[in-house]
């Protein structure tokens, strides 16, 4: 059994942090990318004069953030809140690629991701005064990992029961995996240890 973990690093410099995007793409040879993407609102109690007749009340602007990495070998990469295994079962065709995420109220991945819990209850309630613009409601509720796979997935699912709906595992297209894990479970320590295995042929 092999073990490898991602590492990952936020910068924060505006009032609300909307929640963590983070893409990952392996390649047959263990290398790959690592993407982070933050969406984040900033809002100004005032905005900027547009000339006479007009009142400036507020300005709120919307950022992404993207932090880019690259690996060579994904096995020898170290993290906090993630750990990867890659295993295969006497007798078994498909191999299993198990992704194990701390998923507790202590979980080091709210501290990398600098997820507060009173900010991410202000971006919403911000965010749901508009439209779905750039997924914020979506992922300003939930960790989402995006995971590009270099085999054929057989199938995606948690190793323990989950709430459909809040909790998600699924494979989108032959070689994604998409999980997305709420916030609000982590910091009501629902499921400390959150498991999803992948069974893929090599």
């Amino acid at each position: 059994m092999r073990n490898f973990f991602f590492i990952i690093s936020i910068s924060v410099f505006f009032h609300f942090c909307a929640g963590g995007n983070i893409k990952i793409n392996v390649k047959s040879d263990l290398s790959g990318e690592l993407q982070i993407f933050e969406k984040r609102i900033k809002t100004k109690n005032t905005a900027n004069s547009l000339g006479s007749g007009l009142t400036p009340i507020a300005e709120t602007e919307l950022v992404i953030k993207e932090s880019h990495y690259t690996f060579k070998d994904i096995t020898k990469i170290i993290p906090p809140g993630l750990k990867f295994y890659l295993y295969k079962e006497e007798g078994d065709e498909f191999s299993n690629f198990v992704i194990a995420i701390d998923t507790s109220q202590s979980s080091p991945l709210l501290r990398t991701l600098n997820i507060e819990k009173g900010n991410i209850s202000s971006i919403v309630a911000e965010a749901k005064k508009r439209d779905d613009l750039m997924r914020f409601n979506t992922l300003a509720e939930h960790i989402q990992f995006e995971i590009f796979f270099p085999f054929p997935i057989k199938s995606v699912s948690f190793t323990e029961q989950r709430i459909a709906g809040d909790w998600t595992a699924r494979n989108d297209g032959p070689n994604k995996i998409v999980i997305n894990v709420p916030m609000a479970g982590m910091w009501e320590n629902e499921f400390p240890l959150t498991e999803v295995k992948v069974k893929f042929k090599e």
